[in-house]
């Protein structure tokens, strides 16, 4: 079911998760035993069900703002009959409140707020938890954004840069980069000293 999922959401151009990407995720998951997941950019699914399906006590919150999607989302997940682990919320990313704690936030959505999602959910992460970054080289273009014709593209991109930059500088993590796994992945996780 969910290689029709994703042959589906590739032919209507649905953003999801590379292979090497959600491989990665999947077996993050299991390594550390991650039961409380939040997911920002739900799309149509995909990733939550491949998520929610490695255990029946995984729980896992996810976020959507376009309405189409949400409600193909709902229909994947209760076809997937996951909807017992896996509540969809209908809003802005931004709008998203909870006093929740979490093994892992999976961030997959607007890539220009990539900084603001960072602290909006960081008091939401368990101490040992993580928050794990989806296209972090962004098809390749991070190396390169001066190449970059389109001016919203490029801009696009460096923020992305500029995001990668700031975690660098950013005392409060550990970090650990994968820019040869699916599109760039980022994992950071407080650092033990609070340093």
């Amino acid at each position: 079911m969910t290689d029709e999922l994703k042959n589906k959401a590739l032919e209507k151009g649905v953003p999801i998760i590379k292979d090497e990407g959600l491989a990665f995720l999947l077996n993050y998951i299991r390594e550390h035993e991650c039961k409380t997941i939040l997911e920002l950019g739900t799309a149509v699914g995909y990733s939550a069900i491949q998520m929610a399906s490695l255990a029946k006590d995984i729980f896992i919150d996810t976020i959507e703002k376009n309405e189409e999607m949400y409600k193909q989302a709902l229909v994947n997940i209760k076809n997937a009959g996951l909807e017992k682990q896996i509540e969809v919320h209908f809003l802005p990313i931004e709008e998203f409140e909870t006093d929740k704690k979490y093994d892992l936030i999976f961030v997959d959505a607007a890539k220009a707020q990539y900084g603001r999602y960072l602290e909006k959910f960081l008091d939401n992460l368990k101490d040992e938890g993580a928050m794990i970054f989806d296209n972090m080289v962004f098809h390749g273009l991070v190396y390169e954004p001066e190449n970059i014709a389109s001016r919203s593209l490029r801009s696009l991109v460096k923020k992305i840069v500029k995001f990668r930059e700031m975690v660098h500088n950013d005392k409060r993590f550990d970090i650990m980069e994968f820019d040869n796994i699916g599109d760039g992945i980022l994992v950071l996780t407080r650092r033990k000293s609070g340093s």
